[in-house]
């Protein structure tokens, strides 16, 4: 190996790179590839502007949907032998792989464990109404009133029926059947109205049932609804109001801020006195004010929850007035995490379940 130095180094290092092709080479080369590249998406562009013009809107949501399915399809598969197996076993799987250890059916004694036999054991067919977003609207009417639901603005069974055109210009989309499966709609004009139609038909196509096997929910009728976006004073998701009650009496309160982005959350007694436990996100921190419809909302979760051994009463409180959210039978499935886990057991204390009915269980 020569060690050049020096001039001589230089000289040679000058000739070997006048034989390299140019800087102004290299970005010839770079524009003529770029220049390619933008005329193939200028191509593109225009053959999407003549398949707009030139094929029916229809057939082209059902291309677009078809191309979905065969995506799917791997997924689908998957899915289908999951759904094959036995509801004891998907819940004692879900609650190992949570928790750390075995879910106890026999003897359960915290909260999760009661939620996980309430699922396996208390079949009461009413529950499947009241889980139902649409159908529990006639309960709430019947025991509260009118004035405590939100506005409606349709119900339809297939996405593709839904009139965005006659919509208002903002407003929320939802399946009656879900859990967090919402579209928030603040400028109706900016819609991508094929993606929300897919997305909602994917919904549809599958119950919250099939997740946890949160028997609730396993034969609503699966429906879209539309109601009124719901918001606070600044514009922004308002606080949701989550009341744990047992045998018909509020316990707990739970307060979600900021469910979409960063979410946290703040636990209260009856009294509005913070708990010193959390459950799933950490608290605020900060101290959060008393509402003024609380004693309204402990009111109307106390008569929702009348004749169950449990049943968390999710309500909104804007501009003084309660509005109801739904009614949820098993929190985090089961699965939620307190912090400390003695939290778990002081909660499911205050659970007294029912009698077990007789019967085999699917």
């Amino acid at each position: 190996m020569v060690i050049l130095q020096g001039e001589a180094r230089n000289g040679i290092e000058e000739s070997i790179i006048s034989e390299r092709p140019s800087q102004d080479r290299w970005g010839t080369c770079r524009r003529v590839v770029g220049g390619k590249k933008g005329m193939m998406d200028a191509c593109r562009e225009l053959v999407k502007s003549v398949v707009r013009v030139a094929v029916p809107a229809d057939f082209r949501m059902a291309v677009f949907q078809g191309r979905q399915q065969i995506r799917q399809w791997p997924h689908d598969v998957s899915q289908w032998l999951y759904d094959r197996l036995p509801d004891a076993y998907v819940q004692a799987a879900q609650f190992k792989q949570a928790h750390g250890r075995r879910l106890n059916f026999a003897a359960p004694a915290t909260f999760n464990e009661k939620l996980h036999w309430l699922i396996r054991h208390h079949r009461d067919p009413v529950m499947t109404q009241l889980a139902d977003k649409y159908a529990v609207r006639d309960y709430v009417a019947a025991r509260l009133g009118s004035s405590f639901l939100n506005d409606l603005y349709g119900v339809w069974d297939d996405p593709n029926a839904i009139p965005f055109d006659a919509l208002p210009e903002s407003y929320v989309l939802k399946v009656n059947h879900g859990s967090g499966q919402n579209i928030f709609c603040r400028e109706t004009a900016r819609l991508n109205r094929p993606k929300i139609r897919a997305q909602l038909a994917q919904w549809l196509r599958r119950s919250e049932y099939w997740h946890s096997r949160e028997w609730a929910y396993k034969d609503i009728p699966p429906r879209i609804l539309c109601e009124r976006l719901l918001s606070d004073e600044q514009g922004n998701v308002p606080a949701d109001y989550k009341i744990f009650c047992f045998n018909g009496q509020p316990g707990m309160i739970q307060v979600d801020i900021d469910r979409f982005a960063e979410h946290q959350r703040d636990l209260f007694d009856s009294e509005w006195q913070p708990l010193p436990f959390s459950l799933e996100y950490p608290p605020t921190g900060q101290a959060i004010p008393r509402p003024a419809t609380l004693d309204v909302m402990l009111s109307a979760a106390k008569t929702l929850s009348q004749g169950f051994p449990f049943v968390r009463v999710d309500l909104y409180s804007i501009r003084e007035r309660v509005i109801f959210g739904e009614m949820t039978w098993y929190p985090e499935g089961g699965l939620g995490h307190f912090m400390p886990e003695s939290a778990d057991r002081a909660l499911g204390d205050l659970l007294n379940l029912p009698a077990r009915e007789q019967g085999r269980m699917s």
